[in-house]
Order: C-alpha cells, then structure tokens, then sequence
C-alpha cells in the first residue's frame, strides 16, 4: 500500500528522524567511546578519518532506503520489512536473529551504563544496571510515541555536548594527531587497546562497513517506522542524509578527543575512553558529561526494548510490559558480570558483519525497484 504523496521537506521532521536516529544507534559503545576506540580510533591518523567517511556514506545510504520504505509501504508489523527486502525465509532469519543480536548488545548497554556510573562515582556497576533498567522499562511501558520523543530529544543534545568536548581537545591540545597516538600501535599489540576485526580479519575498511552493518542490522524495523513519518520520499531521503551526517559528525569528534588523550586513558585502564578523557581535560565538570553517557545509554536500551517487545507485542499491552521486564532482568545480570570492552570486541563486529550481509538483500530490493518503477513509467 502506498502512503504520503504530498510534497515539501520539512525541517523539522528531517531534524527529528536524524536525532532519534542517532540517539537510537548511540547506545552504551558510542556514548562511552569504547565502540568509536575500537572500530575507528585504533587505526590511527589519518585512517580514522577514511573510516569514518566509509561509514557514514554507507549509513546514509541505508537509512535513506528504510525511511523511504516506511514512507511508501504500510506493514502490519514492523519487523515485516526483513521479509520485505529478503523473501520469506531469509526475512524470517534475519527478524530472529536480529532480536539475538539487540539482546546481547542490551547486555552491552547495561554493562556500559554500570561501568560509567563505577568510574565516575564509585557506586557497584550492578547499581547503575538495575536503576537504567528500571526507568528504562517504565519510559518503554508508555508506548512507541513516548519513545520517539525522548529519543529525538535526547539525540540532539548527546550528539551536541560530544561536539563541544571533541572541538575542545582539539583546540586545547598541546600536541598533534601523530604525537598524541604515537604509542597506539604498542596499545594494540598489548591489547590494552582492542581493535575490531571479524572472523580473525582485521582492516579499517573491514571495520567501517562492520560497523555500518551494526547500526543497521538490529533497527532496521525502528528506521521503517521512523520512516511513516516522513510525508514524501524527498523528506524521507532528506532524513537519511542528515541522520548520517549528524551522527558521524558526533563518532568523529569522540575519535578526536579520545586519541588526543589516549595516553591518560590506558594509563588508567579506564574501560570508559571518553568519560576519561573528559576527566583529564576538564576534571571540574567530567560529573555533567558522566550523567549525559547515561542518557546516551539510556536512549538505546529503550529503543531496543521496544524493538524487542513490539515484535512479540502491541504497544501498553501485559504482555509487553512482561517480556520488558524479562529482559531487563537478564540484560541488567549479564550487564554487571561480563567485561565491558570484551562484549563490544566480540558481539559488535559479528553482528556489523551479518549487518553487511543484510545490505547486500537492500540493494538487491532498491534495484527491483527501480526497475520496476522504469518499466511502469514506460508503459
């Protein structure tokens, strides 16, 4: 069924579906710069910045197809996209196994949200799972609307404060890219710097199309919902743009002020890079930028929980609230006993890598459709 012919692009919508983008996509790996370390900076200068663009010309290219595709079609259930654009079988084994993935990377973000909170204020890291777990479940309970709201909120001011600390490292530094990641290499070869890599392999350009896999692979069901929206396939594109210019604009500047002070970061076998390289910079005011990681936090565990739940049931629904609060209590235990920075090196690249995969079924879709779209027209 087709939907939305007016035209126009408006701005506002097209700031809102980029901030709960990436307020979606930040998660605990982002907002700490554990995931941004791991699969950008630890290439070193100037291979950061090739894998960044790399990234973001992929992000912007998906995201741009699934908002277009909420635009146009109406599905009776999110999660019917997968089948969509890979069949029925295949579809089938993607939406599954997509909610694998958005589990495991739940324990990820409660892990996150516990190792700050430890870092930062001292309080046991199963403290800070159980209370983001807790609001997170009560925010996710309220319904779909409630969390697009605080997602696109929340989106704008986590990406802006990363901003105003990367412009900051950069311009406050008394040394340059080379300099300040001159013992890089040796962190790596030590492994107190992890790097992504999949199946053994490891290589920047490897690690941007991983990581564009992941964002995808497990909100390809939020992007399409995101996308209804959008009042026209121009607004839709126009969203996926800025979704993936606002949020590599944010990846790069954490790269930027995680590598200028990497030095004090290992030193300190901070398992929170950015958190820590607030805390060198600007010890006064690190507190402020510890409570937005949490909200950073906090904006993906409840778009995850409502991907997750929305699979298997309606909105404000009982049912709902028991499969949230199951998951809450397994992510909230798996969260507090696993490593952080061990969980981002071997969930995150396998995931991006099945990510990867899944784009391959995109492209073959948006080919068939254009094709179809040009023998219409000539008809």
């Amino acid at each position: 069924m087709t939907l939305n012919e007016n035209k126009g692009v408006s701005i506002k919508t097209m700031l809102m579906v980029g901030g709960a983008y990436a307020s979606y996509t930040i998660g605990s790996g982002f907002a700490t710069g554990q995931e941004v370390l791991q699969f950008f900076g630890s290439w070193g200068h100037p291979l950061q910045y090739a894998t960044v663009l790399v990234s973001m010309i992929m992000t912007i290219y998906f995201t741009s197809s699934c908002y277009k595709t909420g635009q146009r079609m109406s599905f009776d259930n999110a999660s019917d996209c997968y089948r969509y654009y890979c069949g029925k079988y295949v579809g089938y084994f993607f939406d599954f196994f997509s909610l694998i993935l958005v589990f495991g990377i739940l324990i990820s973000m409660f892990a996150g949200c516990g190792s700050t909170i430890e870092q930062y204020f001292g309080i046991p890291k199963y403290v800070g799972a159980v209370g983001m777990g807790i609001v997170a479940a009560i925010v996710v309970m309220s319904g779909l609307r409630r969390v697009e709201q605080v997602l696109g909120f929340l989106g704008v001011v986590i990406i802006g404060y990363v901003i105003i600390i990367g412009i900051y490292a950069a311009a406050t530094s008394g040394t340059n890219f080379a300099e300040a990641t001159a013992n890089l290499p040796q962190y790596v070869e030590e492994g107190a710097v992890l790097q992504a890599g999949v199946f053994g392999i490891k290589h920047w350009f490897l690690s941007a199309l991983t990581y564009g896999g992941v964002c995808l692979i497990v909100s390809v069901p939020f992007l399409v919902s995101l996308g209804k929206g959008t009042k026209n396939q121009g607004e839709a594109l126009a969203g996926g743009i800025f979704s993936g210019i606002f949020f590599h604009a944010g990846v790069l500047l954490v790269v930027v002020a995680v590598l200028f002070n990497l030095d004090s970061i290992v030193q300190n076998g901070a398992q929170v890079p950015l958190l820590a390289a607030m805390q060198n910079m600007m010890p006064k005011i690190a507190w402020t930028f510890a409570i937005v990681l949490v909200l950073g936090i906090f904006t993906t565990v409840i778009g995850y929980l409502w991907l997750v739940s929305g699979r298997f049931a309606e909105d404000k629904s009982k049912k709902q609230r028991i499969i949230v609060a199951c998951l809450v209590v397994a992510g909230v235990f798996g969260g507090s006993i696993i490593p952080f920075n061990l969980i981002i090196n071997v969930l995150y690249p396998f995931a991006g890598f099945c990510g990867v995969v899944f784009c391959i079924f995109i492209i073959a879709r948006d080919i068939r459709n254009a094709s179809a779209k040009k023998k219409e027209i000539a008809e």
